[in-house]
């Protein structure tokens, strides 16, 4: 017997148990189940045309750093195109305001997308320095299973990250 009476089998079983969770969690193989599923397929290039068809979505955000809480609102531009077999939602971030644009896509990093009645994580949302028409690249995921209305309405929450 070892650690309050617990034969050693029962805490190498554990161990194992805590591991293969690890190993599981960090590979993405545990999912939140409010969130669609969705696969990040890359970006496109947004003309000066294209760029209407985008959707300007305010938010606010909070990160906390050793250095303090910073707060502000950004305001990112997104897309959905339910045209195809399956949804596609593309959006950038532009990077106009130095390290507050910054602390705004670090925010969205673990921010969810509201689009209708879906969630969506907001990692697919690309940081760029470049205007419509001007090389700007916008990311883009596809939805698997559900397909919001191209008007559906859109926001963003989330919870104060860190730095």
């Amino acid at each position: 017997m070892t650690i309050a009476g617990l034969p050693r089998w029962a805490i190498l079983l554990v161990g194992a148990g805590l591991l293969l969770f690890g190993v599981a969690v960090s590979q993405g193989w545990i999912r939140d189940p409010s969130l669609a599923k969705s696969d990040y397929v890359g970006t496109i290039d947004v003309s000066a045309d294209d760029a209407r068809l985008y959707r300007a979505v305010p938010f606010e955000w909070q990160v906390t750093s050793p250095a303090g809480s910073f707060k502000g609102s950004d305001t990112a531009h997104v897309r959905i195109d339910p045209s195809g077999e399956r949804a596609v939602l593309c959006g950038w971030l532009r990077l106009d305001k130095g390290g507050t644009s910054i602390r705004a896509t670090r925010w969205l990093s673990e921010a969810r997308l509201k689009a209708g009645d879906i969630k969506v994580s907001a990692l697919f949302i690309a940081p760029v320095d470049k205007g419509p028409g001007d090389g700007l690249n916008a990311g883009c995921l596809r939805l698997f299973d559900d397909k919001p209305a191209i008007d559906a309405p859109l926001s963003f929450e989330g919870s104060a990250v860190r730095e």
